[in-house]
Formats: structure tokens, C-alpha cells, sequence
């Protein structure tokens, strides 16, 4: 895709999200909560009515796109054909819940399964994160620079210790510098993204949990793979890491120790 194309759909995507500022906090303010498989598993007003809003804006703007998203059937759509947008309309519902704060929106722009333009937009605090193939990763239009090297024994790592076992909890404490979750993935990955954490791991991601973070990898030089350290399939996700260069290998190894985790 030639850069000209990208800029017009990343200043089309720019204005959409421009939009949301003026209607997410009456759709907080009137926030109403319902449970999916389980009273962990939340879903709100707010995670439909932004996913409804792109759809209806890729309806009107780009018809031939495609969208694949958490709040909706996706069996129709191979992710991997055409122009596919794949959205988490909100990554940390249960944070916008209980803290209305650590939440993001995140969305993937793929064509014929390469990622072409990725967001990350940090609403509570203002923030949006995107990259562009080819042309680096930004924050509110300010380049990002690639993570400087960080070995593991220097590292903060993000994983979820309910699906770590406790002996591998234990192996990753003593093998990095500290250990924090916030809970969402888009908000831990855009920490390694910015070098603040050495990893991020989750064990159980959707496709649109992770569809930004792949081009931001490519672009800032990080490795985003599996947790057998393969390659990671965007359309299907399944467990994995984005890791800063320097200590993929060594978590991989630590959390790989005696079936330390569960998917």
C-alpha cells in the first residue's frame, strides 16, 4: 500500500477517534453493566456503542473493509483476505468498571494479513499510540524511539499470577527486577513498547487483544511471539509475549520451567 493511502486512513482514523471524546463521558456517566460467561467476564454500554460506532463509520467511509471485534460474530470473516480492522472497542473493561482509569481502545488495520496501521488510544489519560509500517510508531504524533536493551535481572515483567503456577511465580521474581499487572493488555504492552517493562505475557489473548501490538513490535524492534517462541498468528492469537530484545529468550526459558502456566 503506498504511503499516501495509509496517511489518508490514519487522518480519517484520527478523526474518528477525535470523536469519542465528546461522547465517552456521557456514555460512562450512563454506564450500565452485563456479564458474558462468567461475573468476571463484563461487558458495557460503552465497549457496544464505540464498537457500533466504527462499524457504522467503515460503513460510511470504507465499505469494502471488514471488521472483526469482540462484541460481535466474526464467523464470516478470514482475517487474513481483504482490508480486515480488528477491535477491542474496550481492553480493560473491568478497570473501566471498578477504577475508570487503565482502559483503551485497541485497533488493528490489516491487509491480506499484514498489519498496515495499529492504534493504542490510552483515553483516561489522553493518549494515543499508533504505528504505521514502514514509517515508525508515535504518541500524539511524537516519535517513539526503540527500547534501549534491558537484560531480564534489570527488567519489570507483566503476566496474570492466577494462571502462573507458584514455583514459576517464584523463578520469575528472582530472575527479573520486579514484577506488575495493569490488567490490560494494550496498556502492559504499550509499557514494554515504551521500555518501561521488559515483558508483557498473557496467556490467553484474543485476536483483538493483540492486533496493534504487532506492529509496533515491527516498527520499534521488539519480539512478539508465542510462548514456544514461534511464530504468533494475529487472526487466531493464543498465548504469547511481547518482550523487549534483550530478555525474550531468558523469560521465555524461566516461564517455559515445569509447565509454569496454563492457557
Amino acid at each position: 500500500m503506498e504511503k499516501e493511502q495509509l496517511i489518508k486512513i490514519d487522518d480519517s482514523i484520527h478523526a474518528w477517534f477525535n470523536t469519542l471524546d465528546d461522547i465517552i463521558p456521557k456514555l460512562i456517566n450512563d454506564m450500565v453493566t452485563s456479564t458474558k460467561k462468567n461475573r468476571f467476564d463484563l461487558v458495557t454500554n460503552v465497549d457496544k456503542s464505540i464498537q457500533q460506532k466504527f462499524e457504522s463509520f467503515l460503513k460510511e467511509h470504507y465499505p469494502s473493509h471488514q471488521l472483526f471485534a469482540e462484541e460481535k460474530s466474526n464467523s464470516e470473516i478470514n482475517a487474513k483476505e481483504g482490508h480486515v480492522w480488528i477491535m477491542d472497542p474496550i481492553d480493560g473493561t473491568t478497570n473501566l468498571v471498578k477504577q475508570q482509569e487503565d482502559y483503551c481502545i485497541i485497533l488493528g488495520y490489516f491487509v491480506e494479513g499484514e498489519p498496515m496501521l495499529s492504534y493504542i488510544y490510552d483515553y483516561p489519560h489522553g493518549k494515543l499510540y499508533k504505528a504505521v509500517r514502514g514509517f515508525g510508531a508515535y504518541v500524539n504524533g511524537e516519535p517513539l524511539s526503540s527500547p534501549e536493551d534491558i537484560e531480564l535481572k534489570d527488567a519489570i515483567i507483566s503476566y496474570n499470577p492466577l494462571v502462573i503456577n507458584d514455583e514459576t511465580i517464584q523463578d520469575l521474581n528472582e530472575a527479573s527486577f520486579g514484577y506488575r499487572c495493569i490488567g490490560s493488555c494494550g496498556l502492559d504492552s504499550i509499557r514494554v513498547i515504551k521500555g518501561q517493562f521488559g515483558a508483557h505475557v498473557n496467556t490467553n489473548p484474543k485476536p483483538w487483544d493483540i492486533a496493534a501490538q504487532f506492529l509496533f513490535a515491527s516498527e520499534l524492534g521488539l519480539k512478539m511471539t508465542t510462548l514456544d517462541n514461534t511464530k504468533l498468528d494475529f487472526s487466531t492469537a493464543g498465548p504469547f509475549i511481547i518482550s523487549n530484545k534483550a530478555c525474550h529468550t531468558h523469560m521465555l526459558d524461566v516461564l517455559n520451567s515445569g509447565n509454569g502456566y496454563k492457557n
